[in-house]
């Protein structure tokens, strides 16, 4: 975790589409930086997902500066100071140093500066509000370095200040603190998240849940998440997600057999029985999360890991997606280890087939259109079924006219 100054530059800094539209900003003498959460990653060797870089020059000079250089200019927020510079099929955001005007706990008005150290005041986290120039020099302006060798996650400046700002900030502290603490929490920022929890419902529900799901697949996701059951943080958006022996059983099943952390899984994990509609209608999930949040929280039969069969048809019923989140949820309470792990293996190596027969296949067998053609289809189906998805087409042919 201890950030290490030559991690920087690094390649992405030097090429690549970054790099481009870095060289575009500054070929007049003009300044820009790299900011947040690539200068972070970059010094402690993470992966860098998406990259900012900050310019105190105005969006229309940017967008100058990068037609110049024959590069794209998106204005996806030119309201805030955002253009979006396209290099090589790749989006680059770039923002002018801001002041914030406004606030009211959901949303703010700018104002543009061409202040480093004013733009970074307005920022979360003091890990947040680092930049660093193409040269690698990072700008550390409220112990952002020191905080990241430590382990440390704190507000800039006043904690209280900066959650009533805009309230999301009070998930955010917690979704960093399960990704890159090392210690204990800082109490002044925890003081001020309890004071201030009550007000995350006045947020929608699309902010609440991008943070939401970033915290569930968190390094630590499982004790943060506890830690704010504890102190009452959550239940004032999301009072269903109580579940922490479930949640704790699933991330832990996960890590045991190298699946990714998923974070839908890990909601339905918490999630009371019965209660799956309230969190995806909370959250704002989207059709496809609500449906399978819906599906999993409601009343069914447990997992039947009894043997690979029984798990093939739960596959084929299911999905091999849906069968191992239910796999999953089940496990720690209802199936014993090795069936567990047996049943995973299926699930796993055994795609979902498909029957081989269709409405059209019985047609040419001389069935009139109608009911009739789902009945057979339904009996042939059945019999695939009932020998374990092994008859093929041919076979399934030779029962179909058997059936007419």
């Amino acid at each position: 975790m201890k950030p290490d100054l030559q991690r920087l530059p690094q390649p992405w800094m030097a090429e690549g589409p970054a790099a481009r539209v870095m060289r575009a900003l500054t070929a007049e003498g003009d300044e820009a930086r790299f900011v947040g959460g690539c200068v972070r990653d970059a010094l402690v060797g993470r992966n860098i997902r998406d990259i900012d870089i900050a310019t105190p020059l105005s969006p229309q000079r940017v967008t100058d500066l990068l037609h110049k250089a024959d590069l794209k200019a998106v204005p996806t927020g030119i309201e805030h100071g955002t253009i979006t510079a396209v290099a090589d099929k790749t989006g680059v955001e770039v923002t002018t140093l801001r002041l914030d005007v406004e606030t009211d706990g959901r949303r703010a008005k700018v104002a543009f500066t061409d202040d480093w150290q004013a733009d970074a005041a307005r920022r979360d986290l003091t890990i947040n509000a680092l930049s660093a120039d193409a040269s690698g020099k990072v700008h550390d302006y409220f112990g952002g370095l020191t905080d990241l060798a430590a382990g440390c996650v704190r507000f800039v400046g006043d904690p209280r200040q900066r959650i009533i700002e805009d309230y999301l900030r009070l998930l955010r502290f917690f979704r960093f603190h399960a990704d890159y603490a090392a210690g204990a929490f800082d109490d002044a920022a925890v003081a001020a998240a309890q004071e201030l929890a009550p007000n995350l419902k006045s947020l929608s529900g699309e902010r609440l849940r991008q943070e939401t799901l970033r915290l569930l697949i968190a390094r630590r996701a499982v004790e943060v998440w506890g830690e704010t059951l504890s102190l009452g943080i959550v239940q004032h958006y999301l009072p269903w997600a109580t579940s922490l022996d479930r949640l704790r059983a699933v991330a832990e099943l996960e890590q045991r057999h190298d699946l990714a952390p998923d974070p839908i899984r890990r909601l339905a994990a918490l999630t009371m029985t019965g209660c799956g509609r309230e969190v995806a209608e909370q959250l704002k999930l989207s059709r496809a999360e609500g449906d399978r949040i819906i599906e999993l929280d409601a009343a069914r039969d447990p997992f039947d890991a009894s043997s690979p069969q029984a798990v093939r048809r739960q596959v084929y019923a299911w999905g091999n997606d849906a069968a191992r989140d239910r796999l999953l949820l089940d496990w720690a309470d209802r199936i014993d280890g090795a069936s567990g792990a047996d049943a995973l293996n299926v699930i796993e190596t055994w795609p979902r087939p498909r029957f081989p027969l269709k409405g059209a296949d019985i047609v040419k067998l001389g069935v009139p259109e109608g009911p009739r053609i789902g009945e057979i289809l339904g009996r042939i189906e059945a019999w695939w079924i009932e020998r374990d998805f092994t008859p093929d087409r041919a076979a399934c042919l030779t029962s179909a006219r058997n059936q007419v």
